[in-house]
């Protein structure tokens, strides 16, 4: 039986704050000022809420005049960009300023507490996906782009607003505190870690601190603090960025914080406070409690039953269609206009009979005939259901020569990019490479987070292969199985542009 194996190694150079080719442009060119459509003037609060009538929409421009700035990236490697917000504060009163320019004389005299007018375009930035140049933030941030501004003076330093340690766990209730000056309380240092070249202070019960514009080194992990201070970004998470040393306070009563506690898996709590509960949270996979949930034997496949949750029921989901050790799921007869095994294709429709010979027009059966077969265009070789013929295979991965006849030679070949050994120097494709916890190809993407791990045949400690996406197995254990794991099936809600879907997953519903 041929199988069909999408191959993809893609390599991916990307942080927050180094994003110019990562940004995402909107072709809307309406040069109309939105003071137009109200009599106030341009607010933050109208480019950050989207109830507020006069919602300023992506790509249009505004003129906040004499905010207060909040916040100043002069620290690093990578500076230039500043928050602002509206005088009196509270949600949706804050937003980034994404500005390049460093060397004008506005930009050197900046300080927190000056007023500025800022005339520039709202964008919504997100991550590109390197596969389909699509966004792949949940929650796009706000920016001010292309911005002219003036320094007004020095003003006052705003106050920041007071908010629950928890509002920044979720989508939810984080979304109004984006670009804002918030200050946590009594919130206690759970792990500290480098991560993409950042150093990340994670805090129990909330999100993170990052260090984009002040050192955070000093602070230790397990300590109190009374206070936490500082603007909030997003990059695929919520974080806090403190702006300087005298916005992490350590509490002189250590039992002002509670306690770091783990998880537990059947009580109905949410015990660690991160927002998820027992089996929802990523730390209950594995526990007793939480039995993985599969569809992955012959008994499992024909019981009509949607075993492992994910939409799909016996042979119609690939983690039994597609699985090596189920039986009950295979075409068992390609003439008798019978879907025999219940998986939607019946006869020469289903790949289990690509070597059939009633199914010889259907399917490139003969790779060495010269001939297109099949009539889809491609020749031998050249053909995917001649992927696992002998004489497609390139066995000479050193020579110089397309041995194979498909014009890729040598390491440009996927059969020698997985089996050659010079081939995988310097690439994260195995799965000692995709579990050892290094960035081995120096992409700031580690392990299965890596798309090389993802895709690779000889990887199987991640989901987002043909195999790793249809054996019925939760491969990175992150709690979702197959065609349920994102790396697997992504079905975008709004925008099919968006979906990414394995060869062994069943196509978006539209």
């Amino acid at each position: 039986m041929k199988k069909f194996v999408s191959l993809l190694i893609i390599a991916l150079v990307a942080f927050a704050g180094c994003r110019d080719d990562k940004k995402n442009t909107n072709p809307n060119n309406n040069n109309i000022n939105n003071v137009n459509n109200n009599t106030n003037g341009d607010t933050i609060y109208m480019v950050q809420d989207p109830s507020n009538q006069h919602f300023v929409q992506d790509g249009d421009e505004v003129v906040l005049t004499s905010k207060v700035v909040t916040a100043v990236d002069k620290y690093g490697s990578r500076t230039g960009s500043f928050w602002i917000s509206e005088a009196n504060g509270g949600a949706w009163s804050g937003v980034q300023v994404y500005n390049t320019d460093t060397t004008s004389a506005w930009w050197n005299e900046l300080q927190v507490g000056d007023l500025v007018t800022v005339h520039g375009r709202k964008m919504e930035y997100s991550y590109l996906d390197p596969e389909t140049n699509e966004p792949l933030f949940d929650d796009p941030l706000t920016e001010i782009t292309e911005a002219s501004v003036t320094r007004l003076g020095a003003g006052t330093p705003l106050s920041p607003t007071e908010i629950a340690a928890s509002d920044l766990t979720n989508l939810e209730n984080g979304e109004k505190w984006e670009g804002v000056l918030v200050r946590l309380t009594n919130v206690r240092v759970s792990t500290i870690r480098e991560r993409d070249g950042r150093l990340e202070v994670n805090l129990f019960g909330s999100t993170k601190a990052q260090d984009d514009l002040v050192d955070l080194t000093s602070v230790n992990e397990g300590v109190c603090l009374s206070r936490l201070t500082g603007v909030v970004t997003y990059f695929f998470d919520f974080y806090l960025l403190p702006r300087s040393a005298a916005d992490i306070e350590v509490a002189a009563n250590d039992a002002d914080c509670a306690e770091i506690v783990d998880e537990i898996c059947d009580n109905d709590i949410d015990d660690d406070g991160n927002s998820f509960i027992d089996c929802d949270d990523f730390a209950c996979i594995g526990d007793p409690a939480c039995p993985a949930k599969a569809e992955n034997t012959d008994e499992l496949c024909a019981d009509s039953v949607d075993n492992d949750e994910d939409g799909l029921t016996d042979c119609a989901d690939p983690s039994c269609a597609g699985h090596p050790d189920v039986t009950v799921c295979t075409e068992t007869n390609c003439t008798d206009t019978v879907d025999n095994n219940g998986n939607g294709y019946t006869d020469c429709e289903d790949y289990d009979c690509g070597n059939d010979p009633a199914c010889a027009g259907e399917f490139e059966q003969n790779c060495t005939d010269g001939l297109d077969d099949d009539g889809d265009t491609f020749i031998d070789c050249r053909d995917f259901d001649c992927a696992d013929d002998p004489a497609c295979i390139e066995t000479e991965c050193t020579d110089g020569v397309s041995n194979d006849g498909d014009t890729f030679i040598d390491c440009a070949d996927f059969d020698c990019l997985y089996t050659e050994p010079t081939c995988a120097e310097g690439r994260e494709i195995t799965d000692a490479t995709c579990s050892d916890g290094l960035d081995n190809d120096n992409n700031t993407f580690i392990d299965c987070r890596d798309f090389s791990c993802q895709k690779s045949p000889l990887v199987t400690v991640c989901e987002g292969n043909a195999v790793t996406c249809s054996d019925g197995l939760d491969n990175d254990g992150n709690g979702f199985i197959d065609c349920a794991d994102f790396a697997c099936r992504y079905c975008h809600a709004t925008d099919p542009e968006r979906d990414r879907v394995v060869s062994t997953c069943p196509p978006c519903e539209r």
